[in-house]
């Protein structure tokens, strides 16, 4: 019975034995396996993306801007990396840097026209990088784009005095096929604050050039400098489109 009794123990034994081994061994395929992630979890290490949904067009219509987002290894020699345009008579191509580092970076592109110029609309935006990393590898993108419309706005570097209040000209460039919605101008010489407005500027694709008075409620303005913001607004298609201007001006006499 003792005999019995042992050979019942012994058993038991080698089975909590083989239950033990058993269990450090999945440990540590747990434990390895948490240290090596899966082949599908590593990044890639060359990607090209046209994140933007939306691109601006100059005034002018000779430029198109546009975000991509870029995955590079640093050790890579870059061969191409280029983005293309195409809507309807206009096209554009441009070369572009990415910044490699085996990760994501953004890229903001501007592609001149080529031919034509480009107008709102939809336009079709394709992007290509290849690189040189022991073998030529290459990655590429397409999208369809909403291409908007934008203004520029440009003040002077100098205001003149004009019985406390100050004028400056402010520049406004606009496409033909949007309207222009006038502005506002508003200076600040350390002490007092003014605000001025000027009118729409013709929406032509060519710069204009008005003079905004632009007046303190109390004081007056003093030679010197002084800090100036104006902005532009156009419509086109129900949509409204601002552009804006900082910059340290002279306030000086007449």
């Amino acid at each position: 019975m003792v005999r019995e009794r042992g050979r019942i123990t012994m058993a038991g034994s080698l089975v909590s034995s083989r239950v033990l081994l058993l269990g450090v061994a999945v440990l540590l395929g747990l434990l390895i396996g948490g240290l090596t992630p899966p082949a599908e979890a590593h990044r890639s290490d060359l990607a090209i993306e046209i994140v933007s949904e939306q691109a601006t067009i100059s005034p002018d219509g000779r430029t198109m801007t546009f975000d991509l987002a870029t995955t590079c290894d640093m050790k890579a020699n870059i061969v191409t990396a280029q983005v293309t345009v195409a809507q309807g008579q206009s096209s554009g191509q441009a070369s572009f840097t990415p910044r490699c580092a085996r990760l994501s970076y953004g890229v903001r592109v501007t592609v001149p026209a080529l031919s034509g110029s480009f107008q709102t609309g939809g336009a079709q935006v394709s992007a290509v990088l290849a690189v040189q990393q022991g073998k030529t590898k290459e990655a590429r993108d397409s999208a369809s784009l909403r291409a908007r419309p934008s203004v520029s706005v440009v003040l002077a570097d100098e205001a003149v005095l004009d019985a406390g209040a100050v004028l400056i000209d402010v520049t406004v460039t606009c496409p033909p096929t949007s309207a222009g919605r006038g502005g506002e101008v508003r200076v600040y010489d350390g002490r007092v604050v003014g605000v001025g407005t000027f009118a729409p500027a013709p929406c032509d694709g060519l710069p204009h050039t008005a003079s905004a008075r632009v007046a303190p409620p109390g004081g007056a303005f003093q030679a010197g400098s002084a800090e100036a913001f104006a902005f532009a607004s156009i419509e086109e298609g129900g949509d409204i489109i601002s552009s804006a201007d900082l910059r340290t001006i002279l306030i000086r006499e007449p």
